[in-house]
């Protein structure tokens, strides 16, 4: 028999299939018959869990992703300016200069996408800084009200 934590996971599975088919929090919660309060507190942990690996993905990943995307332009560019200098086909030689423009069109486009990227790095740095220093203030003021309080017997 399955644990509880197996059957939360197929359950937050089948909600995930559910939503993406457009139904409803009481239509899910009907078909798997459970509450509607369970099925809204699966969507609500199912998007922290969206967030945490988006963070990490925009952290860790995307940042290496786009110097592989710029590597890889440039040695388009390099082959097919090779191609360009050394065919003797002027048919492979257009084909080449259209490969040459396009790659240097979305090499341009991937670069000045660069700003936003940027951008987007930054505040989740900003939201994370935040929320450290919320934690730390939290803890502070709890520190300070339990060092307040005196006993009296």
């Amino acid at each position: 028999m399955s644990t509880k934590t197996e059957q939360l996971e197929w359950r937050r599975s089948k909600v995930v299939e559910m939503r993406a088919r457009g139904l409803s929090y009481a239509e899910i919660a009907q078909q798997l018959q459970v509450s509607r309060a369970s099925i809204g507190s699966d969507v609500q942990y199912l998007r922290e869990q969206a967030k945490g690996t988006i963070k990490e993905y925009t952290t860790e990943h995307l940042p290496e992703q786009y110097q592989v995307c710029l590597t890889a332009l440039d040695t388009i560019l390099r082959h097919s300016f090779d191609i360009l200098e050394t065919s003797p086909d002027n048919r492979e030689k257009l084909l080449a200069m259209e490969l040459f423009k396009d790659t240097h069109l979305v090499k341009l486009d991937l670069l000045s996408n660069a700003t936003t990227i940027d951008s987007a790095l930054r505040y989740i740095r900003n939201k994370q800084q935040q929320q450290s220093e919320h934690i730390t203030t939290t803890n502070s003021d709890k520190l300070a009200n339990t060092c307040g309080r005196q006993t009296i017997f």
